[in-house]
Order: C-alpha cells, then structure tokens, then sequence
C-alpha cells in the first residue's frame, strides 16, 4: 500500500501557520504559568543570549539610516563627549580607569565596557543606538532627540576609546576639574554644592580656564536674568539638550540663583577669535541692521544684554559652537518657549552663508563686549 502526498502551496502555508499557532500557545503557556524564571541574578540561557543578540544587531543595522558623520576627529567634539560620558555613560559601561559599579553589574545583559564594543558598529549605527537606545537593555535613548550635534560628539569619542591611555582618559574627563580646584568657598559664597560647581565648571569656563570645547558656551559674564532662565528651562525640558537637561535636573531649586549668580559675577578671560568662515563685515551688517528684505530684525535688537538681559551677550562666542546652534535653530526643532520661536523663525530666512558672516562678525569681537 503506498501513500500519495502532494504537497502543495497551499498546504505548505497551511502547515507554517499551524506550527506558528502553536509556538504562539506554548509561548503564552509558558508566560502565564511562570515557569520561566526572570530573575536578573539567574541570567539567560545561552541560546537566549545568542537569540536576543541575533535580534538587537540585526534590528539596528535595518533601522539605521546612512549618515554622514561630522569630522570625528574633531578634539572639540571629542571633549564634549568626553565630558558626557564621564558622568551619562561611565557608571554603567565604565572607562579605561573606571570599572562598571557593581551595582549595574548585576542588570540583564551586563552593560559592556564600550572601548571593546565600539568597532563591532558603523558611525551611523553609533549614532542610532545613541539616540534611540535599545530596549530590554536598560539603555536609555537620548534625552533630546533633536540634538544630533551632542550625539555626534559622544560618537566622536567613542571612536577615540580604544586609543585613550588611562592618563589621556582621566585629563579628557575630569575636564576644567583637572585644571582648578573647585570649593564651595571659591565660588558661590559657601552655598552651592562641591557636586553641582564641579558638574557645571568641568566642561565651561571658570576664572582660570576657557571652556573645555569649542562647541561649549562661554558663560562667565553673562547676564544673570539669561542664565537663569536657561537653567530652568532645561529643567522643564523646554530647552532641549541631552547632556545639560540631567544636570540642570539635579540642582536643588535653592542653588539655581547661585550658580546664575556665579557665572554672571565671573570675569570673562580674554582670548583671541576663534577660527571662522564668513565675513565679519556682512555679518555686522545684520547684526546690527537685520536683513529687511527678508523680514529679519537685527540681532542686537535682542542679544543687547544692557537693554534686554533675558537674552545672552553673544561678542567673543566661539564660531563653532554658535554656527551649530543657530543652524538648529534653522531646522526648527527648538521652538518650545516663545523665545526659541523667533530663533527658529529668524535662522529659518536666513541662509547657511549669512548664518556664518553673523557668527563671523560675533566670534570677531572681544569676548564680554557690550554692542550698542
């Protein structure tokens, strides 16, 4: 006797939705019984680990779009997110000196020490895992999407991870911290926090040193009304930025006059320009005219802290960190208070060549400068 068995499309199809069906049941089986244990300390079966990795490489690579990258070898850029990493990324993965804390040795999966980890993914995949995070891994995405320059700059470190002694590690991290001693006494009249003076003054400027980063601001001199509203619009997440937000977050409500205090009692440190690509001479032009063809008011309309001190002094501003800001003003992400929406609304009728003429003509000036 035999047995004709014809297999057809239909069958075929048939069969996978069955055993679909039933893997699905076996699965919510499991699930509702508990048999699984989920206990952290237990961790995952090896064919879990591999299934779970499997999933999260593949995932990435299909959801990362292409990207061109900044110059990662940009020691600004690197700076940045060095100063970032340092307190965002190194109690969970560690550094070149640092181990994991033990504490986040006990999560699922281990976070991994990232100088092993980082050649294993392109730039643009960096970048995504970065400002996405990954679920089931507790690593969280970044705190302001939009922010693609601050996720840039902890790529840019990243990359140069594996490279960096324990000594080149330390010095990049501990930024203006390595440079001055930070007290309570030497800088807010005993009543800000060590922790909080430290955090701000470890990547801006203090009485001694400039800014660790071209692509950081200069605060000291800056009006008092500003840097204030700054700090709490960070803290209302109103003023996006993934590495000033948790920082803004963890000063107490009493400190934050203090450190605006601080920073607008502080004597700017002369220096000189930094390096610029547009005209100084048509940039003073809108600076000080505005582009009326265009329905642009002049800059010192607002940026006149005399008349105006909500807005920051922008004389002596280092032109890499300005060109990046106002060409995110452009993209008109940032519009969330009433201020930012006329920022995004001048940047966006100006073009990128204008943008750098103005930024030219304010990187030119003394740092501090008072512009009529």
């Amino acid at each position: 006797m035999s047995i004709d068995i014809t297999l057809t499309w239909r069958r075929l199809f048939g069969a996978i939705g069955a055993a679909a069906l039933l893997g699905l049941g076996v699965a919510l089986l499991v699930a509702w019984s508990g048999l699984y244990n989920v206990a952290a300390s237990r961790g995952h079966p090896a064919w879990l680990n591999w299934f779970l990795e499997l999933g999260m490489r593949n995932s990435v690579e299909a959801n990362a779009p292409p990207l061109t990258p900044p110059d990662l070898e940009d020691p600004g850029l690197i700076a940045l997110g060095a100063a970032h990493f340092q307190t965002g990324c190194a109690p969970c993965h560690g550094g070149p000196d640092q181990a994991v804390n033990p504490i986040y040795q006990g999560m699922l999966p281990v976070p991994p020490k990232l100088g092993d980890a980082v050649d294993h993914w392109s730039d643009s995949e960096l970048h995504w895992i970065i400002k996405h995070g990954l679920q089931y891994a507790g690593m969280p995405g970044w705190a302001a999407p939009h922010r693609d320059d601050e996720i840039w700059a902890l790529v840019a470190f990243l990359r140069a991870l594996p490279e960096l002694t324990e000594t080149e590690f330390r010095r990049l991290a501990a930024g203006n911290g390595s440079v001055t001693p930070v007290t309570v006494e030497h800088l807010i009249s005993g009543r800000a926090t060590n922790l909080t003076m430290t955090t701000c003054t470890k990547c801006h400027d203090t009485g001694l040193a400039p800014p660790v980063s071209d692509k950081i601001p200069r605060l000291a001199g800056q009006p008092h009304a500003f840097l204030l509203r700054a700090l709490k619009e960070y803290r209302a997440d109103t003023r996006q930025s993934g590495i000033m937000e948790p920082i803004a977050a963890e000063i107490p409500d009493a400190l934050l006059t203090d450190v605006a205090a601080y920073y607008a009692d502080l004597a700017p440190i002369p220096h000189s320009s930094s390096a610029f690509t547009g005209n100084p001479e048509r940039g003073r032009e809108i600076a000080l005219n505005g582009d009326p063809d265009n329905r642009v008011a002049a800059c010192q309309a607002c940026h006149n802290s005399a008349a105006k001190p909500e807005y920051p002094r922008l004389a002596g501003q280092s032109a890499s960190y300005m060109t990046a800001r106002l060409k995110h003003w452009k993209t008109g992400h940032t519009n969330e208070t009433p201020l930012a929406a006329l920022m995004a609304n001048a940047m966006g009728k100006l073009s990128d060549e204008q943008i750098d003429d103005v930024v030219a003509w304010y990187a030119s000036r003394p740092i501090g400068e008072e512009v009529p």
